[in-house]
């Protein structure tokens, strides 16, 4: 089996973050107000009786904030490294004043390894920075520990939803995912990585991957 401990010193997001506008500083203020307390959700059996999602690098959170807004009986939970993105989702909630979207700041790795297991229903990981090259492949964020980690923190029954127009990462995570007997990739046909979930809504990195001829790939995996 492989190791479950998370390597906390490896880079997983890159490029210089853009300064905040004073606005976006204000909101970004406001994150200890989106927060949530993942251990009380298992302890009060709150992840019993919703069905709770979480985002991992949720972007500038159009995909997420579409989804709670349309489902406001479910629980989203969203993870972003970088502040620009969390301000723009905490614009969003503000603007329509949702209640079922909470928001984490920081790594993901070291986030995930201090949540309770089997407590989402779905974990959604889309178009996450591919680490093209050969000599960077440690700092993706697909890796069998953390799989392993992944597979742990999704219900019986739950889905792991990865998304990447680049097509040596595709290769990169079904390879991984092959290995151990985590999840059972939902695909009856070749074309089923063309289509994502029914209620799917495009980001605009995607969008602005289509435009560059970047075609996107959607991977869906059943927790066994």
């Amino acid at each position: 089996m492989p190791s479950s401990k998370i390597k906390k010193n490896i880079i997983t997001v890159r490029g210089r973050e853009r300064s905040l506008t004073p606005k976006q500083r204000s909101l970004f203020s406001n994150l200890d107000k989106y927060e949530i307390d993942l251990t009380s959700l298992k302890k009060d059996n709150i992840h019993k009786s919703k069905k709770i999602f979480f985002e991992i690098g949720f972007g500038s959170g159009d995909i997420i904030y579409k989804q709670a807004k349309l489902n406001p009986e479910n629980i989203y939970i969203g993870i972003e490294y970088y502040r620009k993105g969390i301000a723009q989702l905490i614009e969003k909630i503000e603007t329509t004043k949702l209640e079922n979207l909470k928001i984490f700041h920081g790594d993901a790795r070291r986030v995930l390894a201090n949540i309770p297991d089997e407590i989402f229903d779905e974990i959604w990981l889309f178009f996450p920075d591919p680490w093209p090259k050969k000599r960077h492949s440690k700092r993706r964020f697909i890796q069998l520990e953390m799989i392993e980690l992944l597979h742990r923190k999704i219900k019986q029954g739950g889905k792991l939803l990865i998304s990447s127009d680049d097509k040596n990462y595709i290769a990169w995570t079904l390879s991984l995912i092959f290995m151990r007997n985590f999840f059972n990739w939902l695909s009856d046909e070749p074309s089923d990585w063309k289509h994502p979930n029914n209620d799917y809504f495009g980001s605009k990195y995607e969008k602005k991957g289509i435009k560059s001829d970047r075609e996107p790939y959607f991977l869906k995996f059943l927790k066994i």
